[in-house]
């Protein structure tokens, strides 16, 4: 017999019962959601146990695989859904899905005929943000949805649609959330705002475990869950990709179309029509609901990275989804209103069955044209362009976004013969206009080329206003390779990529050199370390063997009960292992610059590192900073700000103190004076300060150096803070009768929304150690301005010069910043501290600034000969 399912008001039935399919004939044998369902988060085993069931009691209609399983242990579940016809020959709908995707090989009225009888794939993707759950738990009802039902007009969609559910895209932050609002559950939760259900403890259920924002990690994939995702995204090759997400709790649900800015290298059938056609599905289904919305307002698709610009690049409808939430169960709305758990899932459920039946009623158009739109881009041919990247002087750096290229299913090669004409160089530095034989070619008339010109451009073109989210993020520039642009490709050979060749490794008789500015050596010194070896820094510019080794390379000798075919050996895989030279030594004495016993090779000391982590420190921020130190195999311990007091810190040799909010204020009122910090760097310590954390440093009077900030009333604060007599500056009358409705614009006089910008290099210091040239990029994030140190060393500067790069900044703002720091270093007492202006880290996405946080967790104690 079947059952049916009526709409039934009220927060006491089960979501199953209150409107998942009003009037559907469902087929019994398929076994329900939790019946908790809307009324309280479903725990993550229990999500992938109803997952597993699910796909057994509908064999016919559902597949269930483990597309990740994250560092807790928590496995990311990928549904698929379709008609029973459509599953038995899925594999083949696939494989005819993948020649619309690459219509190499094939020819236009191939396409045709695909796209007249195959489905279209649709992912819907829910609760990347861990704090968002309210995704999670409609995707449960979604899915039962299409498994369950019997009605025609279900089974007519499913017809004409591959459904791919990724149920749960962070598990981890999930899990972190469902803890923080169980543990606050009472017997009836208030709906109090301030009630503990509805204030998250730091870090949140938003980012996963490595502290991430994984709905900014979709093009730079750093993480375990988007490499999954990305890798199984190229699999199926989606024409529809919505993401489900959380927003303030004040507002309603947003879905497309989409505001400016869009990035011009969207096809633009799908920056506008699909963007449109699938609104207005979505806006009939809320309409007949009675549900306020919103469109084309907040958010964008410009910034490559996200779970709708990505797709969108690829020729596919990328759409963020927003519902109102990001608190507990309950919740009072200024307008009295009780927004509950139920309300964010039934509209994030809505959207979901909108956004399928959009896509059958649209599926031979959808498919053509995203057909049209690959087969357009690879048919410009030699016109769409190219990018070179040469290995330059640290081949693993380039190496490195190569493979980044690839894991996003951007095509590459390398070039048999020199390119000497056509090329626009993409560098700060100086750079010939030149590429050598050997380097790397990514064509733009490949399927995937406008995600590759997102991704390699020096600069994205904008309108007058920025974007959601940064406005640069060039990656030759953030990586510091050279590159160059050619509006149309070169005529010249190329040849496959191959694996890297393992190079030579001669044995040494006395020790063994790394040099400076090689990708992977970090990682390689801290194995070594780990392990014992010994190991100095050359100070200076040596050569051995007609090798010129810049200041920074290592020297590497056995340590106490380790032989040198001990060291060798582990050497020897290391640097296989991260692809970095080295050389031998047969003994103490180089050709030029200091021998190996002089007193200006100093010796480096396994770093001993704690990283202050909770409140108020940004969660990204610190997540970044662990993230950079266990890729580089740096151990270290994380310590509470409420526990440093209580903290032996002579246990460790360097802190690193990350971001609050950018002003360092924050980090003041959790850690005062920093009385403890201060005698601990007098008797040796080094602190490491980024973007507040430095600011912090200032505050304290740890630094001799002052800081500004770009933003008027935060500048104005920090006067009077500074001398609580001062009068501030009196307003212009201009300024006074400015319309309210111009305050976004004076708010962008006074940001720079992530650019990046110009710095000097001086390569003879530490911390530029291997950074290579005499300037380079770095992102400005409206960080605050740090002086000059009066009294260390400003090895990475603004200059007195133009600095834009790349995005957007206002003449008065590059003004402001000129002359001004960007890291720096200064002795107190006998140790030391590292200032950031900004976040050398950010998204771990710049490897270029990398390096110099990680020289100064290396080299950042160093003193040179006679300072000690």
């Amino acid at each position: 017999m079947r059952r049916t399912y009526l709409l039934l008001p009220g927060l006491t039935l089960p979501l199953a019962a209150q409107g998942l399919m009003p009037g559907h004939p469902v087929r019994p044998e398929v076994p329900q959601p939790p019946a908790s369902l809307g009324l309280r988060y479903t725990p993550h085993e229990a999500l992938v146990a109803y997952a597993r069931r699910l796909a057994e009691g509908a064999k016919d209609r559902v597949r269930c695989s483990i597309l990740n399983v994250t560092e807790e242990g928590r496995e990311q579940v990928l549904l698929v859904i379709s008609h029973p016809d459509n599953l038995a020959r899925l594999e083949a709908l696939q494989a005819a899905n993948a020649k619309l995707a690459d219509p190499r090989g094939g020819t236009a009225e191939e396409a045709q005929r695909i796209a007249a009888d195959n489905p279209a794939f649709v992912w819907l993707g829910y609760s990347i943000h861990g704090a968002e759950p309210s995704g999670s738990e409609a995707s449960l009802g979604v899915a039962y949805h299409f498994a369950a039902s019997m009605d025609p007009a279900v089974l007519d969609q499913l017809r004409k649609v591959v459904l791919i559910l990724d149920l749960t895209q962070n598990p981890d932050g999930r899990a972190r959330l469902i803890r923080d609002v169980e543990e606050a559950t009472q017997g009836v939760n208030p709906p109090d705002p301030e009630d503990t259900q509805n204030r998250h403890r730091w870090p949140s259920g938003r980012y996963n475990h490595r502290l991430f924002d994984l709905n900014r990690d979709w093009a730079w994939q750093t993480q375990g869950e988007s490499r999954a995702k990305a890798e199984a995204f190229r699999t199926w090759n989606p024409q529809v990709l919505a993401d489900h997400h959380e927003m303030g709790s004040e507002t309603t649900y947003y879905f497309p179309p989409t505001m400016a800015p869009l990035h011009a290298a969207i096809p633009d059938a799908f920056k506008h029509r699909w963007q449109q056609t699938f609104g207005a599905g979505i806006a009939r289904s809320f309409d007949a609901q009675g549900w306020a919305y919103f469109t084309r307002d907040v958010f964008d698709l410009f910034y490559p990275s996200y779970g709708d610009s990505w797709p969108s690049l690829q020729g596919a409808v990328g759409m963020t989804f927003e519902v109102a939430g990001q608190v507990g169960l309950a919740y009072r709305r200024r307008d009295g209103d009780i927004l509950t758990l139920r309300d964010r899932v039934m509209r994030h459920f809505t959207a979901s069955l909108a956004t399928v039946a959009t896509a059958a009623a649209n599926r031979q158009p959808l498919l053509s044209d995203y057909a049209k739109a690959r087969r357009e881009q690879v048919a410009k041919g030699a016109a769409a362009g190219a990018f070179l990247l040469g290995e330059g002087a640290d081949p693993g750096r380039t190496r490195e976004l190569v493979a980044l290229l690839k894991r996003n299913g951007i095509e590459v090669t390398r070039t048999t013969a020199a390119v000497n004409a056509g090329l626009e160089p993409i560098s700060v530095d100086r750079l010939e206009a030149r590429a050598p034989a050997g380097s790397y070619l990514v064509p733009l008339d490949q399927p995937r080329g406008a995600l590759a010109q997102a991704l390699l451009e020096k600069e994205a073109a904008f309108g007058p206003k920025p974007s959601y989210d940064v406005t640069a993020w060039s990656l030759p520039l953030n990586f510091g390779v050279p590159a160059w642009y050619a509006k149309s490709r070169p005529t010249v050979g190329t040849e496959p990529l191959k694996a890297a060749s393992v190079p030579d490794f001669p044995e040494a008789k006395w020790g063994y050199l790394l040099p400076a500015g090689h990708e992977g050596r970090e990682a390689t010194l801290a194995a070594l370390l780990e392990l014992g070896s010994r190991a100095w820094c050359v100070t200076e510019e040596i050569q051995v063997k007609g090798h010129k080794l810049l200041a920074g390379t290592v020297l590497l000798r056995p340590g106490k009960g380790q032989t040198l075919p001990e060291l060798t050996s582990a050497l020897r895989d290391l640097a296989a292992r991260h692809g970095h030279p080295v050389l031998p030594l047969e003994g103490a004495q180089v050709e030029q610059g200091p021998d190996m016993g002089n007193g200006r090779i100093q010796p480096i000391a396994r770093p001993r590192i704690a990283v202050l982590t909770d409140r108020p420190a940004d969660p990204t921020g610190v997540g970044a900073v662990m993230h950079t130190l266990r890729e580089a195999g740096l151990r270290f311990t994380q310590i509470r700000a409420t526990d440093l007091e209580k903290t032996r810190l002579a246990k460790f040799t360097h802190l690193i103190l990350a971001d609050d909010n950018g002003s360092g204020q924050t980090w003041k009122g959790s850690l005062g004076e920093g009385a403890r910090i201060k005698a601990w760097i007098q008797d040796g310590g080094c602190l490491v300060g980024l973007r507040g954390g430095a600011v912090y440093a200032s505050r304290a009077g740890l630094l001799k150096a002052g800081f500004r900030f770009l933003q008027k009333s935060a500048e104005e604060a920090r006067l009077k803070e500074k001398d609580p007599k001062a009068e501030p500056e009196k307003p212009k009358a201009e300024d006074l009768t400015q319309t309210w409705g111009s305050r976004e614009d004076r708010a962008l006089k006074e940001s720079i929304p992530g650019s990046l910008l110009r710095v000097k290099v001086d390569g003879t210091h530490p911390l530029a150690w291997g950074l290579h040239g005499s300037e380079g990029a770095v992102l400005n994030l409206s960080d605050p301005i740090l002086e000059l140190s009066p009294g260390g060393e400003n090895p990475l500067h603004f200059p007195k010069a133009p600095l834009k790069v790349s995005g957007l900044l206002a003449q008065p703002l590059e003004e402001m910043l000129q002359q001004s720091a960007y890291a720096f270093r200064e002795a107190l007492g006998t140790g030391t501290i590292v200032a950031f202006a900004g976040d050398p880290l950010f998204r771990a996405n710049q490897p270029y600034t990398r390096r110099a946080f990680l020289n100064a967790i290396f080299f950042g104690p160093y003193r040179s000969h006679g300072e000690e």
